[in-house]
């Protein structure tokens, strides 16, 4: 396998389509303009829209972060209305910065449908640079949870503080602090990582649109794929810790809130979902890059994988012989799609759990911005949210994984 393949020179193609000879650092596999005159690849760019499906997929998934998936199937009262201080106020979940993370996903999705449908360097960089923001949303996301769950403050209420935060802070790099332990103490550092991360994509955004040929093909992967890498770590060191059942980072907040047999019950499941949300995101995403990378270094014998087929004409009944290209860029689309957002829906969890875990340590150790969302005026009759309160993991149909709340049937 050598990736110099990729940069062998164009063949000349005497049936060029609307977007004229390709000016791209790299043609795929799939012949240009053999299905319609007006798309290139046709089958690339079609299944872009794997990544748009997704990224909707992960913005509708939101809506069950404040469902109670412990309910009865019949209940003979509806749940109550219930006052969720976090889920009141989502900035400081970061669900806008998840939200921003699956936008990007649907930019990367309609960048990549230009690029295929096109092939030019215009249209690769549109593809590209959004795929750079959107691993380092990824990312950042994890690292806030990991970190500094919320911005409270020690002193004043946290809410006005958030409120007038900038666009960077709310929704890229919220304010890191140095951790010990879970507690989100010590002096910020914002400065330090906001810098870093917007550096990085900037840096990433201006030699993807400067540079050309094979040149900004390696710039790209060398750039964005650092930063897949310590997104991969991250999800890995989720899922590592999950098998502790005592790690400080887990569901160990709400064991003196349940019996010891639902606590069981409840660790049990936290452990087996994030197993399964890593484990299936990254055999998705493993599959996905072996294909991608098959089907860039071996396309001449790809495209001569011998294919027979029946056909029926008006000269009686034959056996075709021709070739069959299998499209595995466009496999590549979809399964890729698939595994980021298993490994999305686990970051989105480990982060809720790291705002409910931070803000009930808070409350037990009265600190005045957790004390201040708790406040007697903010619950207007409903009843209060409990520390037994956990975000979970619930499979939609057995397959579509989504964050959601498990509460107690005491509020019943």
């Amino acid at each position: 396998m050598t990736i110099s393949s990729i940069f062998q020179p164009r063949p000349s193609n005497p049936s060029v389509g609307l977007w004229g000879l390709p000016t791209s650092s790299v043609n795929w596999c799939e012949s240009d303009y053999t299905i319609t005159f007006y798309i290139a690849e046709f089958f690339n760019s079609c299944s872009s829209l794997c990544m748009v499906s997704f990224g909707l997929l992960g913005q509708w998934s939101l809506s069950y972060l404040s469902k109670n998936v412990n309910s009865t199937p019949r209940p003979r009262r509806p749940d109550p209305e219930i006052y969720d201080p976090l889920q009141e106020h989502p900035r400081l979940i970061g669900v806008n910065r998840i939200w921003l993370t699956w936008f990007a996903l649907q930019i990367v999705g309609w960048g990549s449908v230009a690029f295929h449908g096109s092939l030019q360097w215009w249209s690769q960089a549109f593809d590209e640079v959004p795929m750079v923001w959107t691993a380092i949303l990824h990312l950042s996301t994890g690292l806030v949870g990991r970190y500094d769950p919320f911005p409270l403050a020690t002193s004043s209420s946290s809410s006005s503080q958030t409120e007038s935060k900038g666009w960077v802070a709310s929704y890229l790099v919220p304010q890191l602090r140095h951790s010990t332990g879970i507690r989100s103490n010590g002096e910020p550092y914002t400065p330090i990582i906001t810098a870093t991360f917007l550096a990085h994509a900037v840096t990433c955004s201006l030699l993807l649109t400067l540079f050309r040929g094979p040149s900004q093909f390696v710039i790209f992967h060398i750039l964005f794929g650092s930063v897949e890498l310590a997104g991969f770590f991250l999800t890995y060191t989720i899922s590592k810790e999950a098998s502790d059942p005592d790690h400080p980072r887990g569901v160990g907040y709400i064991k003196g809130c349940h019996s010891d047999a639902v606590y069981k019950s409840l660790l049990q499941r936290h452990q087996k979902d994030v197993k399964t949300l890593h484990k299936r995101g990254l055999w998705f995403y493993c599959i996905a890059i072996g294909i991608w990378s098959t089907d860039l270094n071996f396309c001449e014998y790809i495209s001569r994988i011998p294919f027979i087929y029946p056909s029926l004409n008006l000269e009686g009944f034959e056996w075709v012989y021709t070739t069959f290209n299998p499209q595995g860029h466009a496999w590549w689309h979809l399964l890729v799609s698939i595994g980021f957002y298993h490994l999305g829906i686990l970051v989105t969890y480990d982060r809720m759990l790291a705002g409910y875990r931070t803000f009930w340590g808070g409350v037990e150790r009265k600190e005045p911005g957790c004390l201040e969302l708790l406040k007697e005026e903010k619950v207007k009759g409903r009843i209060v949210g409990r520390k037994g309160d956990v975000p979970v993991i619930e499979w939609i149909y057995g397959l579509i994984p989504v964050v959601a709340m498990w509460r107690p049937h005491v509020y019943r």
